[in-house]
């Protein structure tokens, strides 16, 4: 089966873990004999001009290749196809990375669905209304995130062994969604009113992907305070490194937390509420996450062969 991928996040040599969710995934695809080609689409680094660009793009690669399948990550990858006039000719999936009434917003959304053949929503969103539309969250690369002794991934950051290091992550640039300001509002009130004078955060912004792994077995818990997401990857990697999460009530992670011991998810999403449960985390005991991550078939393996029957199914 031959695939084209159409993404507008993809890791760069100035951006190395910009979209590379999505590239992980495309390469996990090889194992289940999909041939896999990439149009990815770099407004971040070009400018919203490469969008234009791109759907002449389409246009002249779909008029000499034929694909099995046209996967589009991301609304605006799937616009720059319809735009193209191309839709219509071939099978079609979209997969959206954040619920799409925040992505584009749902009027946007009904326009894709009825110019494309199925989507793919990283959330139990309640526009999954019929069997072209697939829950599938992002699969976790265990074999890169795995649960690391703490001391020696600080060694290796160079890191003071006695803090305690809450971390806060976003992939290249703080955006608004991850609301920094009531992260460290939430720090603020660790150290006012529970005592935790030696309490840090550390930020894990545009790293290089193979140190990742070393910041979530550093810290002693991963704080998300977004105000939206689909299934952040974060969370996922923290568990797969066996380090605690407290996030907001966002995307799925109530789902992925659920039945697990000292992990929590706000109710109303305050930073006195997240510093409460932080608490919590901190003087609990710590537990096997990464075994709870298989269970659920969020490896990356598992996810690989979901979206392999995906494909099956809509290629029909």
């Amino acid at each position: 089966m031959r695939i084209l991928h159409i993404t507008n996040n993809y890791p760069t040599d100035k951006l190395p873990i910009f979209g590379i969710f999505v590239k992980e995934q495309i390469e996990s695809l090889v194992l289940h004999g999909i041939s896999n080609d990439v149009m990815f689409i770099n407004g971040r680094e070009n400018g919203k001009l490469e969008y234009i660009r791109a759907v002449f793009r389409i246009r002249r690669n779909l008029s000499k290749e034929n694909y099995d399948i046209i996967h589009c990550h991301h609304a605006l990858s799937s616009l720059c196809l319809i735009l193209s006039g191309k839709s219509k000719e071939n099978r079609v999936v979209v997969s959206f990375q954040n619920d799409p009434i925040h992505e584009l917003g749902k009027v946007v959304f009904q326009f894709i669905k009825s110019n494309t053949n199925a989507w793919i929503f990283k959330n139990n969103s309640k526009l999954i209304t019929d069997e072209y539309s697939f829950y599938l969250p992002n699969g976790v690369n265990t074999k890169l995130f795995k649960p690391m002794d703490r001391d020696n991934a600080r060694h290796f950051l160079g890191l003071n062994k006695e803090t305690i290091y809450i971390l806060f992550v976003s992939s290249n640039l703080i955006r608004r969604q991850k609301r920094y300001d009531r992260f460290t509002e939430t720090l603020k009130i660790l150290k006012e009113k529970y005592n935790y004078n030696n309490i840090k955060e550390l930020r894990l912004i545009n790293t290089s992907r193979e140190k990742i792994p070393y910041y979530f077995s550093a810290v002693d818990l991963h704080l998300l305070t977004s105000d939206f997401e689909g299934s952040p990857n974060s969370v996922k990697e923290s568990l797969a490194c066996n380090t605690p999460v407290v996030s907001t009530n966002v995307g799925n992670v109530e789902e992925i937390l659920r039945g697990l011991d000292n992990n929590y998810v706000a109710k109303n999403n305050s930073a006195e509420e997240l510093a409460f449960l932080v608490n919590l985390v901190l003087k609990g005991k710590k537990i096997n996450s990464a075994d709870h991550l298989i269970k659920l078939k969020l490896d990356m393996k598992s996810v690989a062969e979901q979206l392999t029957n995906i494909y099956k199914k809509i290629s029909k």
